[in-house]
């Protein structure tokens, strides 16, 4: 009695939030994958963003690996589900050699007494990793989002899962556009009767005007029959506007989760009129490296090296004209050599030696 004293182990696996799940027979999105592929704004700003992340390339230590490494999969998956895993390969000198993607559903965080490991299950077989308990060391852990008490420090969560009642609401309003456009092109027909009858009479009156009409623009009725279109948009129906504003405002929610503007995810005419182009792509730089690649950077200085540094030039100039104009006016202004000039450009690609 009271010689041992109970361990407390805590064991989670990051999974992808359920986004939200339609009751009137519409696709069932389920994840956050899902939602991407099903919303254009989100797909577009998932694209944007992990594309731009990819294009920075690293500098300092161990950059030669981090720069052949194809980090396109996690940062989606970073985005995506608020968590990404990469396994560190070192070779016998503690050199980084190689960087291996993990899929986030083959990984358990085991938190027990602030130590932290990861088991990897190599659930298909096909992955290049192997099943194992791996020290919080080997592991690149990028979390973005994360929670405040316990193991909760060590999950991540997606901004799309912020988005849940606007997905639902963006795909309900497509799905009624479609509705409407549809019955726009091919609308119900009323058939009004100058008189009073009987169900079995209307049903063959029916039947009758559909056989005579069938697959002809011209519609024939005699007088004991009115007929009219129903329309879902007509004149005074202004559910396609109010439709279309729903969408649009989508389209701002999504900018706004993922603090870039609306411009990024095709919706420039929601971005600040006083802002020019250029206070824009400020901006989204700003947010790209304080929100999302400064979580990689973290990781990479814990894990990797401190030293290793961003080049983000190929977002900034990536035709370097900029760096030709700088390079011109230091050099008329009496600052910087010809020669240096001509070693810098030669060692951006610039020129030939």
């Amino acid at each position: 009695m009271g010689l041992f004293k109970k361990e407390t182990r805590s064991s989670i696996t990051p999974s992808a939030p359920v986004i939200f799940v339609p009751q009137n027979g519409f696709t069932l999105v389920t994840s956050g994958e899902q939602a991407v592929n099903a919303t254009p704004a989100l797909s577009s700003a998932i694209s944007t963003i992990s594309n731009d992340m990819n294009a920075v390339r690293f500098t300092g230590g161990q950059s030669k690996v981090l720069n052949k490494t194809n980090f396109t999969d996690i940062y989606r998956a970073l985005l995506i589900d608020g968590n990404a895993y990469m396994l560190i390969q070192k070779g016998a000198n503690g050199i980084v050699t190689d960087l291996v993607p993990v899929n986030n559903s083959d990984v358990t965080i085991n938190y027990e007494k602030g130590k932290v490991t990861y088991t990897v299950n190599n659930t298909s077989g096909d992955e290049p990793y192997n099943s194992g308990i791996y020290d919080d060391s080997q592991v690149l852990a990028f979390v973005m989002n994360r929670g405040i008490h316990g193991i909760e420090r060590l999950i991540g969560h997606s901004p799309i899962e912020s988005l849940k009642t606007v997905l639902e609401q963006s795909q309900l309003a497509n799905k009624q556009i479609e509705s409407v456009l549809k019955e726009s092109i091919s609308p119900k027909l009323h058939l009004e009767l100058m008189a009073d009858a009987e169900d079995e009479t209307k049903a063959k009156i029916k039947q009758a005007f559909m056989n005579a009409n069938e697959n002809d623009s011209v519609i024939i009725s005699d007088s004991q029959i009115k007929v009219s279109k129903l329309f879902t948009n007509d004149s005074s129906n202004d559910n396609l506007v109010n439709l279309s504003k729903t969408l649009s405002d989508s389209v701002n929610s999504v900018a706004t989760a993922f603090n870039i503007p609306s411009s990024k995810v095709g919706n420039s005419g929601s971005d600040d009129a006083q802002s020019s182009v250029d206070m824009i792509e400020k901006q989204y730089l700003d947010s790209l490296i304080h929100n999302y690649l400064s979580i990689i950077l973290n990781e990479l200085h814990s894990k990797i090296s401190d030293s290793i540094g961003l080049d983000i030039t190929s977002l900034t100039d990536f035709d370097n004209s900029k760096l030709i104009q700088q390079t011109i006016n230091l050099v008329g202004a009496g600052i910087l050599p010809v020669d240096e000039a001509h070693t810098i450009l030669v060692k951006k690609g610039v020129l030939n030696e």
